[in-house]
C-alpha cells in the first residue's frame, strides 16, 4: 500500500528535485529579471534623461541687438520655428558626400550631430540654434584626422557657420554667417553648444539655410564641411516659438 501511494502520488509530476538545484533555478530566474530590469532601466534613462538639455543652454541667448529689437517690436512674430522640419540631424548616411577614396566615407556611420533647437528671429535678423552631439563623434574626429589621442568632450573642436541661400532680385545669392558661441555644457553622453547667426539678409527673401560644421584642425580656404544639416525650408510654414519666462527675462536683460 505504502509503494502504491508513493508511486501514485509522483507519477505525473515526478520525485522533487534536489534542493541544490532548485536553489539554482530560483538564482537564475531571479537573476534574468534583473539584467531585464537594468537593461530597461538603462533604454528608459537614455531616452528621459541622458538627451536632456543641461539648465545651461535652455534659455534664449539674448544678446544686445536682439534685446534691442525685443524691446522695438514686442512678442508678436518675434520667435519662430518650423515645426514640420524635422531633419535637423546627420543621419548614418551624412558622410556619403566625401569621395569614395577618403577614409572618412566609411568610418562615420553613427557618429551623429543634431540641432536640438532651432528659432528664427526675423525682426532681429538672427538665427539661434543648439548644437548636440554624441561621444561617438569624439573618437571618428580622432580617426578621420589621424589625431594622437582621442579629445574631450569639453574641447572646442568645431567651426559653426551658417550658409543663407536668398533671392536678390532675379539672382539666387549665398552669404556665409560666422556663429556665436553662447553657451556649453555636457552631459554623460553628449555635449550641447548654442549659437547664433546675426546681420542675416531679410527673411522674406531666403530661400534655405543650412548649418555647415568644420573641424578646426582643418579650417582651409577650399576644406569641404565635416557635416552640414539643413535647418530652413522656404516652403514649410512658421510658426510661433513659444517663450518662456525664462526665455522673455533673458531679452528684457539686454545682455
Amino acid at each position: 500500500m505504502a509503494e502504491d501511494y508513493i508511486y501514485d502520488d509522483y507519477e505525473d509530476e515526478g520525485p522533487p528535485a534536489p534542493l541544490f538545484w532548485r536553489i539554482l533555478g530560483k538564482v537564475l530566474k531571479f537573476t534574468g529579471y534583473a539584467i531585464i530590469a537594468l537593461i530597461n532601466g538603462v533604454l528608459l534613462w537614455r531616452l528621459f534623461f541622458s538627451t536632456n538639455e543641461p539648465n545651461a543652454i535652455k534659455t534664449i541667448a539674448s544678446n544686445p541687438e536682439l534685446s534691442a529689437a525685443w524691446a522695438e517690436y514686442g512678442p508678436e512674430g518675434f520667435a519662430l520655428y518650423q515645426a514640420e522640419q524635422d531633419n535637423i540631424a546627420t543621419d548614418e548616411d551624412w558622410h556619403d558626400h566625401f569621395p569614395e577614396d577618403d577614409p572618412r566615407y566609411t568610418t562615420n556611420q553613427f557618429a551623429q550631430f543634431f540641432l536640438t533647437d532651432v528659432v528664427f528671429f526675423p525682426k532681429a535678423g538672427q538665427t539661434q540654434v543648439v548644437l548636440r552631439y554624441n561621444r561617438s563623434i569624439l573618437e571618428h574626429i580622432s580617426t578621420d584626422f589621424e589625431l594622437e589621442s582621442i579629445p574631450g568632450k569639453k574641447d572646442d573642436l568645431f567651426d559653426v557657420s551658417l550658409v543663407v541661400y536668398y533671392k536678390d532680385g532675379d539672382a539666387t545669392k549665398a552669404m556665409t554667417l560666422s556663429a556665436h558661441e553662447t553657451e556649453m555644457d555636457t552631459t554623460s553622453l553628449y555635449t550641447f553648444r548654442q549659437y547664433y547667426f546675426d546681420s542675416m539678409p531679410e527673411f522674406d527673401g531666403i530661400i534655405k539655410m543650412n548649418v555647415e560644421i568644420y573641424y578646426k584642425g582643418e579650417i582651409v580656404e577650399e576644406a569641404e564641411p565635416y557635416a552640414v544639416i539643413e535647418i530652413y525650408d522656404k516652403l514649410l510654414e512658421m510658426q510661433d516659438y513659444p517663450l518662456d519666462k525664462k526665455d522673455i527675462a533673458a531679452l528684457e536683460s539686454g545682455k
